[in-house]
């Protein structure tokens, strides 16, 4: 009997082990979060003025590879660096919202977003340019687990 609930234990352990590893890579997968930037803005030109204005193209550095699909969500947002005029040495960084975007195609390393859904004007702090630029950053939103 000895050598039957050796055994016994010895299983209930590894299962153990085991559980602990899986949950241990859950909660890792659970919180990991994908981050790009906008590396190219570009924009159809209209025929005549009488024409709408195309909508942009923002081009993403994330793609298939990163878990991106058509038709996700990423938000946009860029932080803006700000000075302590009370203290001359202390500079502050503010992460600012900009608003979402919708990704339209995927590539392998590379993805087009449109915005889907813009931050008002007045919403935002005083920044040099209001609209989305290079080096803005997006986190996906869609996608992910338990968020």
């Amino acid at each position: 009997m000895k050598k039957i609930s050796y055994f016994v234990e010895k299983r209930d352990v590894k299962h153990l082990i085991s559980l602990m590893v899986i949950s241990t890579l859950w909660a890792n997968l659970a919180h990991a979060t994908v981050t790009g930037t906008i590396i190219q803005v570009a924009r159809r030109l209209r025929m005549s003025y009488s024409e709408p204005l195309p909508p942009k193209d923002y081009f993403i550095d994330l793609g298939e590879r990163d878990g991106l699909k058509v038709g996700d969500i990423v938000e946009t947002y860029r932080y803006v660096p700000v000075p302590n005029r009370m203290a001359s040495s202390d500079w502050h960084v503010m992460k600012v919202g900009l608003g979402e975007l919708k990704i339209k195609q995927v590539g392998e390393s590379t993805s087009v977003a449109r915005f889907e859904r813009e931050r008002e004007i007045n919403a935002l702090p005083a920044m040099d340019y209001q609209s989305l630029m290079l080096g803005d950053q997006v986190i996906l939103k869609t996608g992910l687990p338990f968020k």
